[in-house]
This record gives C-alpha cells, sequence and structure tokens, in this order.
C-alpha cells in the first residue's frame, strides 16, 4: 500500500497484528516512506516512542481523514514515556518533519 503525500507516493509498511502495531518503529534507524497502523474499528488510540531511534510525526486517521496530528514526537529510553492519543481506524507514522500534513486533510491510499 502507499500513500500520496505533497504529490509525492509514498511506501507504506503495513501493521496490522498485535505483534507488529505493539513493535512499531521500536529499534529502527530509519523508514523508508512510512508505517501505516490498521484497526477494525475507530476507536481512542494510543502510541509513544518506547525504544525508537528517530523522532516522528504520529497522525491519526478516520478513514481517509486526518483526525489529529503530533508533530515531532522525540525518542524515548524509559519507562515512563509519553503518550500521544487521538481517535483513528488508521495510524500513519512519518519521519518528522518531512512532510506538510493538518488535521482535516484527505489522504489518498493507493494499492
Amino acid at each position: 500500500m502507499n500513500v500520496i503525500i505533497d504529490n509525492k507516493v509514498l511506501p507504506l509498511e503495513i501493521m496490522s497484528t498485535p505483534n507488529a502495531i505493539s513493535t512499531g518503529m521500536m529499534g529502527r534507524e530509519n523508514i523508508d516512506g512510512g508505517m501505516l497502523f490498521l484497526f477494525p474499528e475507530i476507536g481512542e488510540r494510543s502510541f509513544w516512542m518506547k525504544d525508537c531511534l528517530i523522532s516522528l510525526d504520529i497522525i491519526f486517521i478516520i478513514n481517509s481523514k486526518i483526525s489529529k496530528i503530533h508533530s515531532n514526537c522525540p525518542p524515548c529510553y524509559t519507562e515512563k514515556c509519553k503518550s500521544y492519543y487521538g481517535i483513528a481506524n488508521k495510524v500513519l507514522e512519518l519521519p518528522a518533519g518531512e512532510y506538510h500534513l493538518n488535521v482535516g486533510d484527505v489522504l489518498e491510499f493507493t494499492d
């Protein structure tokens, strides 16, 4: 799956299993495109930056519309990491500050 942002087609790693969702970007130094977390229904989601190695933008999406953005979330190496909340059935993680997105934007996902 891909997403089109700033007229660029970005490849997405799909995280849909419980293990993939809980691991996400932990221990990774980079990401090629973005990481998309898929959930079966719309609900409150919580993400943290525990053991992530790079800063990320965490984008909460309902269907294809951005509902909340947490920008430039820094890595966390303690047991008391900040949580980032939003309502979504999709959550997109992108390298911090690389793309221009706003709450209310509608994203185009392609196969």
